[in-house]
Formats: C-alpha cells, sequence, structure tokens
C-alpha cells in the first residue's frame, strides 16, 4: 500500500483493506472521510487561532479602556472646567464693555446737558 491514499489512510487510523472490500464506492467513501477528517481538523485549528485572535483582542480592548480611563477622562474633565471658566470670563468681559458703554452714554448726554 504505497499510494498517497493508503498513507493518508494510515495516518488517519483507518484500514483501507475494509473500504477497498466495496471497491470503487468504498475508496470514494475512504477518499471523502479523509477529506472530510482534514476539513474538520482544518476548522478546528482556524477555530483555535480566532479564539487566540479574539483573546488577545480582547486583552487590548480592556488596555485602552483602562489607557482611556486613566488619562483621556481626567483631561476631558480639566477641559471641560477650562472650558466653563472661559465662558464666565467672557460674560465677565462683556458685562464690564456694556457698563463702560453705559458709563460713556451718560457722561456724554451728561456733558451735552451742559
Amino acid at each position: 500500500m504505497g499510494t498517497p491514499l493508503a498513507a493518508a489512510a494510515d495516518a488517519a487510523g483507518l484500514d483501507v483493506g475494509i473500504f477497498a472490500q466495496y471497491g470503487v464506492l468504498g475508496i470514494m467513501l475512504l477518499v471523502f472521510v479523509l477529506f472530510a477528517k482534514g476539513a474538520y481538523q482544518r476548522e478546528c485549528d482556524r477555530s483555535a487561532a480566532e479564539r487566540e485572535r479574539a483573546d488577545r483582542m480582547e486583552l487590548e480592548n480592556k488596555r485602552l479602556n483602562e489607557l482611556i480611563l486613566d488619562r483621556v477622562v481626567p483631561v476631558l474633565t480639566s477641559a471641560a472646567a477650562a472650558a466653563q471658566e472661559s465662558t464666565e470670563l467672557l460674560n465677565a468681559m462683556q458685562r464690564e464693555r456694556e457698563m463702560d458703554r453705559i458709563a460713556r452714554r451718560v457722561s456724554l448726554s451728561r456733558e451735552g446737558d451742559q
């Protein structure tokens, strides 16, 4: 049994003689069984690789979320506080300008009255 089919069957733990006694149909069944076993093994290997990749991605996602919580959130909080402070400062400056305009109008109207 020096054929590649026989070697593959021996490696898979199948007895070629059992399939050969049924002739061409048995050999075709042997080929199908070997193909199915190989496809199943490839799928199992691929699934293991995909699970490993998914686990790595989950760990990376977890690491990035921790990085966001540790670094980005405090910065965003301080940026929001700075934006609030600058808004208050701009409102105060606008009030001062309005008060200066009113004061100028009052002084001009007093000068015009005299």
